[in-house]
């Protein structure tokens, strides 16, 4: 029954929003009607059409407005066409355009509300040569302060020439030119200060507008190595304990992978005959070790040196508890026609906890391969947890949770009580712990945006 009444109290809520809209829709298109009467009896023709057509449009069924439209819209085109030979003729050739711009909308609008209006053909010779001329025009400008350097100024006339005709002589090659030249210069200025960063931006922006501009290929590629740095990652010395071997094979495993996908200015190097070279990787700094490291730098190429273990790892599981509480049920029982007791009926229930956790403490150190020195360490907790907390029937419970309360409320001062609402959604709170694997990956993941971040904070 209650599905049913939800269903048809449903339906209603749609019509109600169908008969809301149409309502105001016809509600908008009698007021724009109205205060197109007004404009057009104060003479004001052109303000008048395009009310008639915004009352047309939100109502197309309102003849009142299309026949309207159709006599006051004939003579707004007209009004337009004589202002545009107006303009053509005193040869205000930006004006002309945008009169005749305001013509084709409008007749675009009419159109599409099934309202055909009389177009002035006959003057689309004249707006194409307004066209020409305003091309031209703005078009030498241009090209004159490409080469005077002006490259901002330039935009601006080329956007005027683009707006009428994109593909107008080259343009399009000016406006690369006026675009990236600015930028070139200063990506240039960027390299010679060593500024990669920076360089690499302004670069990258280039290549937004064009793959091939003068070398910006090449720079762009200089850019980048010269921003990318690359660590040699040695794999931890082998663990007693089989599971924190297993999480640091995993880590040595991941790093460069992810590394590789989320950054481009990493790159790691984990497969390398050096890794058992020195005989454990938190001795690489040590003075004894500084030609072989050297040696190591200039086989690989490498910056930096990545050196890590993993330790205390831990995972627990606290199991379920369950302790027993009280609630009440509201349960009113009708004695005749007009008396309704109201009781409230003990019942028992389970507050149920539980959690669930993984942890392991992550040691690093960085290297500098051209100095031998530790140039960033840390020892950090990688902990992911979850815990959940919820009420739980020891009976089955069919009826209306908003009956259940957590006290008496015959029992208890009005002072006293409190609204249920909290207490009440814990019957339905989430009962499922994350399963372990879950915290595990959540933190390897926490670990290798420590090991991204460490790393791409080197210079």
């Amino acid at each position: 029954m209650l599905f049913f009444l939800a269903n048809i109290l449903k339906k209603f809520s749609y019509i109600f929003i169908f008969i809301t809209v149409l309502f105001v829709a016809c509600t908008g298109s009698k007021k724009y009607f109205k205060a197109a009467e007004r404009l057009e009896k104060q003479g004001l023709v052109n303000e008048a059409a395009e009310y008639y057509l915004e009352s047309l449009k939100r109502k197309p069924t309102n003849v009142e407005a299309r026949i309207k439209l159709k006599s006051v819209g004939q003579k707004y085109m007209s009004n337009l066409a004589s202002e545009f030979f107006r303009n053509y003729n005193t040869q205000q050739v930006e004006a002309s355009l945008e009169t005749f711009e305001r013509l084709k909308d409008f007749n675009s609008k009419t159109s599409a509300l099934d309202i055909q209006l009389d177009y002035p053909k006959t003057y689309d010779e004249d707006y194409q040569k307004s066209v020409e001329t305003y091309c031209s025009k703005n078009y030498s400008k241009a090209y004159l302060l490409v080469s005077q350097k002006k490259y901002g100024e330039a935009l601006g006339y080329l956007t005027k020439v683009e707006r009428y005709n994109t593909s107008y002589k080259n343009t399009q090659q000016l406006s690369v030119i006026a675009t990236c030249e600015p930028l070139y210069q200063s990506a240039i200025n960027s390299l010679e200060n060593k500024n990669f960063s920076g360089a690499l931006n302004l670069l990258e922006t280039i290549k937004t507008k064009t793959e091939n501009y003068k070398d910006s290929k090449d720079l762009l590629e200089l850019a980048s190595a010269k921003q990318t740095k690359s660590f040699i990652l040695f794999e931890p010395n082998p663990s007693a304990d089989n599971s924190e071997k297993e999480t640091e094979e995993y880590l040595f495993n991941n790093f460069g992978q992810i590394a590789l996908q989320k950054l481009t200015t990493l790159k790691v190097i984990n497969n390398t005959p050096f890794q058992n070279t020195t005989g454990s990787s938190t001795d690489l700094n040590k003075a004894n070790n500084i030609d072989l490291v050297q040696a190591i730098r200039k086989a690989t190429g490498a910056d930096y040196f990545y050196a890590f273990d993993v330790s205390n790892r831990r995972e627990f599981n606290s199991g379920v508890n369950r302790n027993i509480n009280r609630g009440f049920q509201e349960i009113k029982t009708k004695k005749n026609d007009t008396l309704i007791i109201t009781e409230y009926k003990a019942f028992d229930y389970n507050l149920v906890k539980a959690q669930r956790s993984f942890s392991y403490d992550f040691k690093y150190k960085i290297i500098d391969a051209y100095t031998n020195q530790i140039v960033a360490s840390q020892t950090q907790a990688m902990r992911s947890q979850d815990a959940v907390e919820y009420h739980e029937f020891l009976k089955s419970f069919n009826g209306n949770i908003n009956t259940l309360f957590p006290y008496n409320p015959q029992q208890i001062a009005p002072a006293a009580q409190y609204n249920p609402r909290g207490w009440r959604n814990m019957f339905s709170a989430r009962n499922n712990l994350k399963l372990m694997e879950e915290l595990k990956n959540d933190a390897f993941n926490q670990n290798i945006n420590l090991f991204l971040n460490s790393a791409s904070a080197m210079k």
